[in-house]
């Protein structure tokens, strides 16, 4: 589903990635490991399409996703209808008046009539339990509920693949746990996660494979999720934990 060759991304200050070979098959689970400033929020940001490498090609479903491909609009609507990404921080990614025009906003943009909009939002606010919330401002909620209408947000356009960002950051153990779960769910049901973690007390079970930058934005060993968590003296040397 996901490929990319010989990848470097760099900022004006500094390079954020280097040589990035990586493929990702349907329906996987990979977990994206390193240290802060390793790059992984920028791998997701340019495998959602929000940066473009400096260098190297980027491939989804076998076509190249570049800065001109992306500026077509009905690819760009094909491609991120596929792939949802959510940020680290909500407050980014959160900006409507109520938690309802939220969710809505994804498919209302796809051209979706307001009856199925209405059907989505629905389903959507009593899987995550937030009905009491729906004419609520997002920004007056707290960071786990803020965290679930954000990912609501994503979900609303069914994609079949998510780039989560650090999604346990800041929530409560209960509602890790609870996220954790309905992760799990996602991909049981055959979505392809790509999930930048360092919250393994809380993934146990869901990833089958790894990935670790190195601090230089490098990937430096891509292997079984178990082997390589399990492999404390290596993350130790990585300053992973």
């Amino acid at each position: 589903m996901i490929e990319l060759r010989g990848v470097s991304l760099s900022y004006p200050e500094s390079p954020a990635l280097r040589d990035i070979d990586l493929r990702v098959g349907e329906g996987e689970a990979l977990a994206l490991i390193g240290p802060n400033g390793s790059g992984k929020s920028s791998l997701l940001k340019l495998l959602c399409g929000l940066l473009h490498p400096c260098s190297g090609s980027y491939r989804f479903d076998g076509k190249a996703v570049t800065s001109a491909s992306l500026a077509d609009e009905r690819f760009a609507k094909a491609f991120h209808r596929r792939l949802g990404f959510l940020f680290q921080d909500s407050d980014v990614q959160l900006f409507c008046s109520s938690v309802y025009d939220e969710i809505a906003f994804g498919p209302r943009q796809m051209g979706l009539s307001e009856e199925d909009v209405s059907l989505r939002v629905g389903d959507l606010l009593g899987l995550f339990g937030l009905e009491r919330y729906e004419s609520r401002v997002p920004y007056h909620l707290s960071g786990g509920e803020k965290r679930k209408v954000a990912l609501a947000s994503v979900l609303a356009l069914n994609p079949e693949a998510l780039c989560l960002d650090e999604p346990m950051g800041g929530l409560d153990p209960k509602t890790k746990r609870a996220l954790g779960g309905l992760v799990a769910s996602l991909n049981a049901a055959g979505k392809t996660l790509i999930c930048a973690t360092h919250d393994f007390e809380y993934v146990g079970g869901l990833f089958r494979r790894a990935v670790v930058l190195s601090q230089e934005g490098r990937i430096v060993r891509d292997g079984p999720y178990a082997e390589v968590v399990a492999d404390r003296d290596f993350l130790a040397s990585m300053n992973i934990i």
